[in-house]
């Protein structure tokens, strides 16, 4: 008994003491049979995914619902769809969720959760007169949708032109632009629904079209961890490897061609652990695509220099203020001076920086191999350094 007891203890005192006050939303059977799953239901998911601020509570219903909608698992939707209105999803919004997923989970689904949400409409007393009403189909597409019309005339009208009209006139032109959801929700919606299905050949462009529609990457990213919860976490895993090359073109998009870096941007001291002195790094670059160059401008006050180091192809040093010295292991140290351009071969170990009376500043570029630019050694000896 005082074993079971101190376990007891124990256990209460690695739960939170809000988390212990609150009472359980674990069904009771689930209490039962699986505590342990009972457990990350309190603990983990109710007390504390769904409470996360990183997505509003309302986001989290649409996605959950969606979810459910998705795989057919209409035996959960009531609780859900109650939690969802009570979250603030009007219940126009509901019907224009499942009007949505019947395009892109299929029409049985949408019928099977129509009966469920007939049910909770009903104990709610919602006035169906007021969804009678069509609204017009008026919300705009984003810009690029007429790049997304063109890709279907080109790729699929050859091979199926019905099939093509229907995605270009039904589904874009019509569904998509209906006021029952908001572009934004719409997004949320289907992204939450193709991850559900694990139907990542979609889920790229859909993700692309939800931050052209005011998704951002943070709620983007926390609707699939929500997600994963509910669709489990294979989906959420591969979704997020989508999400993750989806943000990544577009920042690379994002950089223009032409990059104009002015000087002194975003200014930070040099590491102690790679430089002895007083450095400051300024106006960092980096090449975009597949180039590997990137750089920065570089200033040693007067006594300050590099460790020891190597770069794999090499580094180009432009001295633009003052005097210093660059040396090659093995080789006398030679001084640099404002106008001197400097090459150091790939692989070749060495240093460089400022003289002991004047302050150097050089603009460095390398390239990267294999994501590397440069490898960091021992520190240059005193005893070096103060024979120059």
């Amino acid at each position: 008994m005082k074993i079971a007891s101190a376990t007891a203890a124990a256990l209460a005192m690695a739960v939170p003491v809000e988390a212990q006050d609150r009472p359980s939303v674990a069904p009771k059977n689930m209490q039962a049979i699986a505590p342990a799953l009972a457990g990350y239901t309190d603990r983990v998911l109710f007390g504390d995914v769904w409470v996360r601020p990183e997505l509003a509570p309302r986001d989290r219903s649409i996605v959950t619902l969606s979810v459910l909608i998705a795989t057919g698992k209409t035996v959960q939707m009531a609780g859900h769809l109650g939690r969802g209105l009570d979250n603030g999803i009007k219940p126009s919004e509901v019907a224009g969720m499942v009007t949505q997923l019947a395009f892109y989970t299929g029409w049985p689904n949408a019928v099977s959760t129509l009966n469920e949400v007939e049910k909770v409409f009903a104990a709610r007393h919602v006035d169906l007169k007021s969804l009678a009403a069509i609204p017009p189909a008026t919300a705009p597409l984003p810009s690029s949708d007429s790049s997304r019309a063109a890709t279907v005339e080109k790729t699929l009208v050859p091979i199926a032109p019905k099939y093509a009209q229907l995605t270009n006139e039904v589904v874009f032109a019509d569904l998509w632009r209906r006021t029952d959801l908001s572009p934004r929700d719409r997004s949320l919606v289907t992204i939450a629904a193709l991850s559900a299905g694990g139907d990542g050949d979609q889920l790229a462009f859909h993700i692309q079209r939800g931050l052209e529609n005011g998704l951002t990457q943070a709620q983007i990213v926390e609707a699939l961890t929500h997600l994963a919860f509910y669709a489990g976490w294979p989906k959420a895993n591969a979704a997020i490897g989508v999400a993750g090359k989806v943000f990544a073109r577009k920042e690379v998009a994002a950089m223009s061609d032409l990059q104009v870096i002015h000087p002194g941007q975003e200014p930070k001291p040099g590491p102690a652990d790679y430089f002895t002195g007083s450095v400051t790094v300024v106006s960092p670059f980096k090449s975009t695509g597949d180039a590997r160059l990137g750089g920065a401008t570089v200033t040693f006050q007067p006594g300050a220099h590099t460790n020891w180091h190597t770069h794999p192809l090499g580094q180009l040093l432009i001295v633009t203020d003052g005097q210093g010295w660059v040396q090659v292991d093995g080789e006398a140290a030679k001084p640099i001076a404002t106008g001197d351009t400097i090459f150091i071969s790939p692989g070749v170990k060495h240093w460089h920086g400022a003289a002991r009376d004047s302050v150097l500043t050089h603009v460095a570029v390398s390239e990267a191999l294999d994501g590397t630019s440069v490898t960091w050694l021992e520190q240059v000896a005193d005893e070096l350094y103060n024979t120059l």
